[in-house]
């Protein structure tokens, strides 16, 4: 009986900790000024851009929403028709991260010229980012395989990271992606 005391005890020291990262780290944010851009291509393949290697973190996709190839006149109607294309299914209907109604929701006022898509970690973040641009439409992972999706192309995207090298990343790091998904709404996902 004495190791169900001392996993409550564990239990309730882990949801402080837990409470105390979320509280301690609400100023914790992407820096855009150390991003990357680029335009979505069938042949772009990041890998001369992102070839870190080994980089644990969380990193965030955005969408430049003055990009000539998005329709509409209004950021709400561009979001609207970017949500509408991203869940159409193509020929080859593929395995995807989709769009989360709840937040597409909230961001259909937002003002700002660069609007979050999608927020993900990885201990390899430049590999994982490199899956979300080409990877094959038939594996099946969550990546968002912009390379295959035909009504993106000529869209212009951002990536940001934030670099978190720590010993219990698996601990820490699924706390602080849930903090930044909260603050950033992005529009795809699968949470």
């Amino acid at each position: 009986m004495s190791y169900k005391i001392t996993l409550k005890e564990f239990d309730e020291k882990i949801s402080n900790y837990v409470k105390y990262i979320q509280a301690s780290l609400n100023n914790i944010a992407f820096n855009p000024e150390e991003s990357i851009t680029f335009i979505n291509q069938i042949d772009f393949d990041g890998k001369d851009l992102f070839n870190n290697k080994n980089q644990k973190g969380l990193y965030l996709f955005e969408l430049n929403l003055e990009s000539e190839k998005l329709v509409g006149m209004k950021n709400a109607t561009k979001i609207s028709n970017f949500a509408k294309d991203w869940s159409k299914k193509s020929q080859n209907s593929f395995f995807s991260s989709s769009i989360i109604d709840k937040r597409l929701k909230l961001q259909l006022d937002f003002k700002e010229q660069w609007l979050p898509v999608y927020i993900g970690k990885s201990k390899d973040m430049d590999k994982r980012i490199k899956e979300h641009l080409s990877l094959p439409p038939d594996k099946h992972t969550y990546a968002m395989k912009l390379n295959h999706r035909k009504s993106m192309y000529g869209l212009e995207f951002r990536v940001s990271k934030i670099e978190i090298d720590v010993e219990n990343y698996d601990f820490i790091v699924p706390h602080l992606e849930r903090v930044l998904r909260d603050k950033y709404l992005p529009i795809v996902g699968k949470q």
